[in-house]
């Protein structure tokens, strides 16, 4: 998958594109949640995603489809990690 086919993915699941660190993340939003993809996470295999809930800080890794927004709620709920203190 390369970086235009990954944004298109992303903006049919749900998510709005932000382009401000286009050299290194392709990087899709909500009010609450952010999904980021570093660069190389889709050179490989398949992309990685890593899903962000700003509020509680909580992240979570992914791999495989990239999930609506509403599947990203519902798998940071379910698995998301606060960060180490």
């Amino acid at each position: 998958m390369n970086r235009e086919e990954l944004e298109q993915s992303l903006a049919r699941a749900g998510w709005n594109l932000d382009g401000s660190f286009s050299g290194y993340l392709v990087i899709g939003y909500t009010d609450d949640l952010s999904v980021l993809v570093p660069e190389e996470a889709y050179e490989n295999n398949g992309p990685i995603f890593e899903i962000i809930e700003h509020e509680r800080n909580a992240t979570y890794w992914v791999s495989g489809e990239i999930p609506t927004p509403h599947q990203a709620q519902q798998l940071l709920e379910e698995h998301g990690e606060l960060p180490e203190v």
